[in-house]
């Protein structure tokens, strides 16, 4: 009887342990609209994450803190345990595209995340602009000046059958493209999700 009291309780104990809890993540000087695109990368990305709710018992709890300094990405992670401060890991990337690889390894340093496997798939980036004229490179930023993309050839587009991901409303500032808000959130959406951009086609739009 004693045998069946102790599973029981350990059954009970775990269930009330519940999953690995990610609160919202802070962000600073970045587009509102990544908060959901961020929060909602976090929790796909691993097997045994939810997110935090204040109901349940978490063995771990991670609280992200996104920034941005001079187009960079810092990225701090608060672990707790058993509600209480364990660990803090910062990195620093220098795009989108190098936060996406580094996030993809975080397991090498914390062990209790279980990481889904995926493939990187790569693409064009297509950009709907008025602006009149570009470099032969372009870096694509948000309007916070957080590089999505960094330097990587452009052209004008002559109908080429290449598959690609499209933004409109985009201003060209010599060698930078320059999204607003929504469209610099889909794009790092995408990133976040695996997609790479091996080149640029610009299509004016006056």
């Amino acid at each position: 009887m004693i045998y069946i009291f102790i599973i029981i309780f350990f059954w009970v104990l775990q269930s009330s342990a519940g999953e690995i809890g990610i609160k919202k993540p802070v962000l600073k000087n970045l587009p509102s609209e990544y908060i959901s695109v961020f929060y909602a990368f976090l929790v796909d990305n691993f097997e045994n994450v939810e997110r935090f709710t204040p109901k349940k018992n978490y063995f771990y709890t991670i609280k992200p803190y996104l920034s941005s300094i001079a187009g960079s990405y810092n990225l701090c992670l608060d672990i707790y345990k058993n509600r209480n401060i364990n660990r803090i890991i910062c990195f620093s990337s220098k795009d989108a595209q190098d936060l996406s690889r580094k996030i993809d390894v975080l397991p090498e340093k914390i062990k209790f995340l279980s990481p889904i496997k995926k493939t990187e798939k790569y693409v064009y980036l297509k950009v709907l602009t008025f602006s009149k004229s570009f470099s032969s490179e372009l870096k694509v930023t948000s309007q916070n000046g957080d590089i999505l993309i960094n330097y990587t050839s452009a052209k004008e587009f002559k109908g080429e059958n290449v598959e690609h991901i499209t933004v409109g409303n985009a201003l060209i500032n010599i060698d930078t493209v320059i999204l607003n808000g929504a469209e610099a959130s889909k794009i790092f959406d995408y990133i976040l999700r695996g997609y790479r951009f091996k080149g640029i086609l610009i299509i004016k739009t006056y």
